[in-house]
């Protein structure tokens, strides 16, 4: 039991203003129920402590599902990740899963596919999800080390599972983990789904939960065996469309899972040219062979350690992967000097190599479709036109809106691509998330044609953009910290969106915003007069995207995390085939770092206000 000055410590900080009513209920409960009595001694050292900034954040409110599911920092409090969060996760999923029930027709207790990433902590909230899940009569199936998420995915599929969870945090700092929920199909929870998953979290006031030992007795906990690791490289390595094999290229998994996916789908789909970065290669939750701990392929700092391997080995092509591998990150030699690729020219790579094999196979599926989110490259529209493909465009960030219109299609074989500006792609269907196995595969099979043809990626781009015209993209992200008073930053970023909404700009930089479309309202405006003029179609979601030309090809887009205190700005800004691809492309860059740093500016103003 907490002693009783720390619980008048509590109401005093709450009548001072230090921690929100909602922060002092969610500390008292914690702090004087017996389920939560491992933590009472770090509670009271925190309070005793006074680190009320911390404390308000902490119990200021609960995780929620978000685009990456739940994660965030590890700690105490329902505002982190812990054995008490990850087991109300695993206890909201059951209760879900048991009253749904979603049209099984299988015998037999339900079933949940468990995997978990290499992070710190990630095999013990594994099996603290297993024996919770395992308590309410559900079938944990548990792979027995470090495994992917897109393999997750295709393991729900491949074992006619009910559900599936990752214990992951994808490429957050070393200090995050989190829960991750994949329903049937394979994709993660959308709409309704999460939503009914996190209020049962939310009504849980006991985990139900049995030790291993027992559960396994009882059928309720079983390993996922070898054979679900050989199905996925081999499907994986079947998406191939070329025989070309010979390249020089360096791979890293950033200390993650992309040894037990990535690595093994390039030696089965025959790349024996590639090298592992060692320093980078065993599984390491505090990622030290990575500057500064961030292992995150969107960052090139990450690449850095592969791209001196490159050199010594003479390869001109390096990937990476971020520790539950399902982004990839990749860089390129030419003419002496590495260019990093953002993650829309990987995809729009991707899509062309994908379209041109197929045509040359003349297997175009009738009716296909590319599936991309709103935030990136239209260029990708303009390919699939050239190959009398559809494209929907209009998807929500997240991944998971993805595997939501796959699921929806009458024919998954319709489904040709599917990709994200965040490193984020996928071409076989029998996966339901971004795969980097899947990414790379393709990548290096690319890069091996353009090697053959004595090219490089990079000359391939500016085919491609020789094409249909220069499109150049940047992003930045803003994480707002809490404030002094005790406020959080994610009340900061919501400030931020909401000021934006009620008073957008006229103007950005020298140029003039034509329309604002609120994917929260659905409603397009003009930016001179504020009339309505239109509406916005696909799901409704928390973006604002203002546009810069009349076809809305320039544009600024700007959305909040689902997950972390944290706002991300996207520039579109593009020229029309014809001309010097170099000079467009120079000109492209400029006015997007311009845009780009009169968005940035904006957000700052506001925010201090």
């Amino acid at each position: 039991m907490t002693e009783p000055d720390v619980l008048r410590q509590i109401d005093q900080a709450a009548k001072q203003g230090k921690i929100s009513e909602e922060a002092r209920s969610h500390l008292r409960r914690w702090a004087e129920g017996q389920e939560y009595g491992e933590y009472h001694a770090v509670i009271g050292e925190l309070v005793r402590s006074g680190l009320w900034q911390e404390l308000s954040d902490a119990f200021g409110g609960l995780i929620p599902f978000g685009t990456g599911g739940r994660r965030g920092p590890m700690g105490v409090g329902p505002n982190r990740i812990n054995d008490r969060t990850i087991g109300e996760s695993a206890q909201g999923l059951a209760s879900h899963l048991l009253g749904s029930l979603h049209g099984r027709t299988s015998e037999g207790p339900p079933a949940v596919v468990i995997a978990h990433d290499t992070r710190n902590g990630s095999r013990r909230f594994a099996q603290q999800a297993a024996s919770v899940l395992a308590g309410n009569g559900v079938r944990a199936l548990v792979f027995e080390g470090a495994r992917s998420t897109p393999e997750l995915s295709f393991a729900v599929r491949k074992l006619e599972a009910d559900a599936g969870v990752v214990i992951s945090a994808s490429h957050n700092p070393p200090s995050d983990n989190g829960f991750k929920a994949y329903w049937t199909d394979g994709g993660q929870v959308v709409p309704p789904n999460d939503e009914a998953i996190i209020e049962e979290v939310g009504r849980v006031k006991e985990l139900r939960r049995v030790p291993e030992e027992r559960a396994r007795a009882a059928g309720l906990w079983r390993d996922v065996g070898p054979e679900v690791d050989a199905a996925y490289v081999d499907y994986v390595a079947g998406l191939c469309l070329s025989e070309a094999r010979e390249i020089g290229a360096v791979f890293s998994p950033l200390h993650g899972t992309g040894t037990t996916s990535v690595w093994r789908c390039l030696l089965k789909a025959g790349f024996e040219g590639v090298h592992p970065t060692v320093q980078q290669w065993e599984a390491d939750g505090e990622f030290r062979g990575v500057p500064g701990g961030i292992a995150n392929p969107e960052v090139p700092a990450a690449l850095e350690a592969s791209q001196a391997l490159a050199r010594e080995v003479g390869a001109d092509l390096v990937l990476a992967s971020d520790p539950d591998a399902d982004r990839l990150g990749a860089a390129v030699l030419a003419r002496g000097e590495w260019t990093f690729l953002t993650g829309n020219q990987i995809g729009i790579l991707l899509l062309d190599h994908v379209l041109e094999r197929l045509k040359e196979r003349r297997s175009v599926p009738e009716g296909g479709i590319v599936y991309k989110t709103l935030v990136t490259s239209d260029l990708i529209d303009r390919i699939c036109a050239a190959h009398g493909v559809r494209v929907r465009g209009d998807l929500l960030v997240g991944f998971k809106y993805i595997a939501e219109a796959i699921e929806q299609l009458p024919d998954p074989r319709l489904f040709v691509f599917g990709t994200e500006e965040s490193h984020g792609y996928l071409r076989g269907p029998e996966v339901r998330d971004k795969d980097a196995s899947q990414a790379a595969v393709l990548l290096c099979e690319r890069a091996a044609l353009a090697r053959a043809g004595g090219r490089t990626l990079l000359d391939d781009l500016d085919v491609i953009y020789g094409r249909y015209g220069v499109f150049r993209e940047v992003t930045k992200g803003m994480t707002f910290v809490a404030g002094k008073g005790g406020g959080r930053g994610i009340d900061t970023m919501r400030r931020l969106m909401d000021s934006l909404r009620s008073d957008p700009p006229r103007q950005l930089g020298p140029e003039k915003v034509f329309t604002v479309a609120d994917r929260a309202e659905g409603t397009v405006r003009d930016a001179q007069s504020g009339r309505v003029v239109g509406e916005v179609g696909g799901t409704r979601g928390n973006v604002l995207v203002f546009t810069l030309s009349e076809d809305g090809s320039d544009r600024v887009s700007i959305r909040p995390s689902g997950t972390e205190p944290k706002i991300k700005l996207y520039v579109q800004v593009h020229s029309e085939p014809g001309g010097d691809t170099a000079v467009a492309r120079r000109r492209a860059d400029g006015r997007a770092g311009i845009l780009l740093q009169a968005m940035d500016a904006l957000a700052g103003e506001r925010t201090r206000l």
